[in-house]
């Protein structure tokens, strides 16, 4: 989706963009409105646009001067004018600032849509380009980290900094990814571990933090990090909540994370210290968060104990077995009081809040809900800072993840039926208009949330997918009967055959006379 900001100082027309545009269905997402340049300007620097359509004749900054700011701000989104006169001045200062297009009111819902797609294509080729330039830079200092990472050497260091653009003083510290469940990384997608470090960088990125991925040999990628002001233990706490945000980590995956240095002559040694930790595995041979500075602070306590306790916790969670629940959580809190290990039991109870958040967002919750189970888990317990934790938080957070669990699971088979009966719905009535808040409203769903299961479970948004069922029934139909293009289109709910022209070739790759002519010879 394309982000789209409308500027128009009239009223009307701001409700007809807003409600006479199907914005989605063209590729777009209208992100705001304004009703004169200065208020415009806020919004870009606020949601970054990629698309400006504005009206040229306001108060406070009119067009040409909203197009002029845009430009001296260094925003790249491409810009639309509409406006009610012909003036070839107008259209001069248009010129001058590179405006995309110069179009005259009064526009048919039909001319704006034509319009959308066309602005759609020029759009996708320069995103396509940008990301092609960004992939190189990171091809390159992904090269020059694994460079890095053998000696550290003068030449090495020199290289990386210029292509990371740190200095001396720059403070990192290095994590590593494996795949620890034998997941076939020759199968398409099968390198977990490279996809998880990307996710990761772009998680650090929006949080302001500058983040570099890297393979370093099959199977075993990293990601180089500019230090955030977060020490150990709040980085792997910012980790944990990132990685359930993005529906990570799979079964198949462990992170090992170094301590912090400064400068890249001593990123070798943070390479060093995530091996280490690697080989060792705190955790054993698990998926989750594995920590230098754990391994050093923990106590002498026994893995396998451990390990047997926590998964018998967990299981007595999942199974709704309060007397097991008791059970594992005084037999962990023993263990640890037998070896004095306080660090042991910290690192038990943060790893077993990550295995729980997990385990909920593999029911199928989105990243805000899962934040919001997280909260709920942690009211009511001493601190969300595992220090404070004693054995009777540790079962008090048992018992509500084992009744949260519990209302999840009813309500992930209830909606997955209702969003199987609105499949079935669509495919007898595609050719009608279908609103996606009627729809909801038929199985009593907030609409937003509708419409979010639906994506998840189909793998397509709602209006593309009655697009795809209304192209294929135009396929069978263009080659079973020698009905018009136009009434095809007509037949299957489009008002407008350019625009029902336009979704076919999106869909199909061809226009529809060009496929009818193939198929029919």
């Amino acid at each position: 989706m394309y982000k789209v900001l409308v500027v128009d100082d009239e009223p009307l027309m701001l409700e007809g963009w807003k409600t006479m545009v199907d914005w989605q269905a063209c590729g777009y997402e209208l992100s705001g409105t304004a009703t004169d340049g200065e208020e415009a300007l806020a919004l870009i620097r606020a949601c970054d646009p990629e698309l400006v359509i504005t009206d040229i004749r306001m108060p406070v900054l009119d067009g040409i001067g909203l197009i002029r700011a845009m430009k001296e701000m260094g925003c790249g989104a491409k810009t639309i004018i509409v406006s009610a006169y012909s003036e070839f001045a107008y259209a001069q200062k248009a010129l001058r600032y590179q405006v995309d297009r110069y179009v005259l009111k009064p526009l048919l819902t039909e001319e704006i849509h034509s319009l959308l797609l066309d602005m759609a294509a020029s759009l996708e080729d320069r995103r396509l380009t940008e990301a092609s330039a960004s992939k190189m830079q990171a091809d390159a200092a992904a090269d020059a980290i694994v460079g890095l990472l053998g000696n550290g050497g003068p030449a090495a260091v020199d290289m990386a900094t210029r292509l990371l653009g740190v200095n001396e003083r720059t403070r990192f510290r290095l994590m590593l990814a494996d795949s620890v469940g034998g997941s076939d990384e020759s199968e398409p997608g099968g390198n977990l571990p490279i996809a998880l470090m990307k996710t990761l960088t772009e998680a650090l990125i929006m949080d302001g933090v500058r983040a570099w991925a890297f393979e370093e040999s099959p199977g075993l990628a990293g990601l180089l990090i500019i230090d955030n002001d977060l020490n150990e233990e709040q980085f792997e706490a910012w980790l944990e909540e990132a990685l359930v945000k993005k529906g990570w980590p799979p079964r198949e995956l462990a992170l090992y994370c170094s301590e912090t240095s400064i400068g890249l002559m001593t990123v070798p040694d943070l390479y060093r210290q995530a091996l280490e930790i690697r080989s060792r595995a705190l955790l054993g041979s698990h998926a989750g968060i594995h920590s230098y500075r754990a391994r050093k602070a923990a106590g002498q306590w026994c893995l396998e104990d451990m390990t047997a306790y926590v998964g018998a916790l967990l299981q007595a969670i999942e199974t709704n077995d309060p007397a097991g629940i008791d059970r594992s959580v005084d037999e962990l809190a023993r263990l640890f009081d037998r070896t004095g290990a306080q660090e042991g039991w910290k690192i038990a109870v943060r790893h077993i809040r990550g295995e729980l958040l997990r385990r909920y967002a593999e029911l199928g919750a989105d990243h805000r809900e899962a934040a919001d189970w997280l909260h709920q888990l942690l009211d009511g317990t001493e601190s969300a800072d595992t220090a404070s934790w004693t054995r009777t938080s540790l079962k008090r957070l048992s018992m509500k993840a084992t009744e949260q669990f519990a209302v999840k699971e009813t309500s992930v088979r209830a909606n997955g039926s209702a969003i199987t009966e609105a499949v079935e719905y669509l495919k007898q009535h595609y050719r009608g208009k279908i609103r996606l808040q009627e729809l909801a409203g038929r199985f009593h769903l907030n609409p937003t949330y509708f419409g979010q299961q639906f994506k998840r479970e189909t793998g397509h948004s709602f209006h593309d997918y009655i697009h795809r069922l209304r192209v294929d029934e135009a396929c069978k139909m263009l080659r079973r009967t020698d009905m018009l293009v136009s009434e095809i289109a007509s037949a299957l709910g489009y008002h407008d055959t350019e625009y029902f022209t336009a979704k076919f070739k999106a869909l199909s790759g061809e226009l529809p006379s060009s496929y009818k002519y193939k198929r029919q010879g």
